[in-house]
This record gives structure tokens, C-alpha cells and sequence, in this order.
């Protein structure tokens, strides 16, 4: 091979189950968790996460969106990530995750609490 070889790039097979607590005051008399198996990416976050459980798994999820910001910013994204309060932006996913809405605040629906912001679902 005149001296360089040249490898393929293999794609990562990895994926990751992310558990998202599930709950809209307008039809459910309670809160559940719905869990899904989302393929990971190097540097992916917990919105990129969310991202593509709406776009390709559960377009109905509800959470906040701020394409705009995703810099940690805003911290419209806040929420409880595996039992800690962090943003969903800057948060990277290295297992499985469950996520929860902010507990002091009511829920709108699913991970969206009333205390404002873009959303998404």
C-alpha cells in the first residue's frame, strides 16, 4: 500500500437507555417512565439525547428546546439528571440516564415545568 495504510472508520455501536419520566396533567391522573434505546454519538448531551427520541422515536415528548442558546446560557434546559439538577445542553450522556422534571415547579407536560422557556412537543 506504498507506505500508508488506510483505515475505515468503524461507527461507534453503542447505545444508551434513557429514562424519561412521562406525565401530562391534562389527560393522566399519574406520572410514568418511558425509556428508550438512543445510539450515541462522542459529545453527545442530554438535549442532542431528547433530540433524537423526538425526531425518530416519540414525537409527542414534550421538554425544552433553545437551539438558540445550548451554551449553558439561558438555563431554560434546567432539569433533574439521574437525581442531580443540570442542564440538559451541556450534560453529556456517558450511560443510561433518567430525567425528571425540576420538582419545584408544576409540570406543563413531561419534562416542561411552568417557569417559561421554547419548548418542543
Amino acid at each position: 500500500m506504498d507506505g500508508e495504510e488506510r483505515k475505515e472508520a468503524v461507527p461507534l455501536e453503542k447505545t444508551v437507555n434513557v429514562r424519561v419520566r412521562r406525565y401530562d396533567p391534562a389527560t393522566d391522573t399519574d406520572s410514568r417512565y418511558d425509556t428508550f434505546e438512543v445510539p450515541v454519538v462522542h459529545g453527545m448531551s442530554v438535549l442532542d439525547a431528547l433530540d433524537f427520541i423526538y425526531e425518530h422515536l416519540d414525537g409527542t415528548l414534550s421538554y425544552y428546546d433553545h437551539a438558540a442558546c445550548n451554551q449553558g446560557i439561558c438555563k431554560r434546559c434546567l432539569i433533574q439528571i439521574n437525581g442531580e439538577t443540570g442542564l440538559m445542553c451541556q450534560t453529556r450522556v456517558e450511560g443510561d440516564v433518567t430525567l425528571d422534571p425540576l420538582p419545584r415547579f408544576d409540570v406543563v407536560k413531561d419534562l416542561v415545568t411552568a417557569r417559561g422557556g421554547e419548548t418542543r412537543g
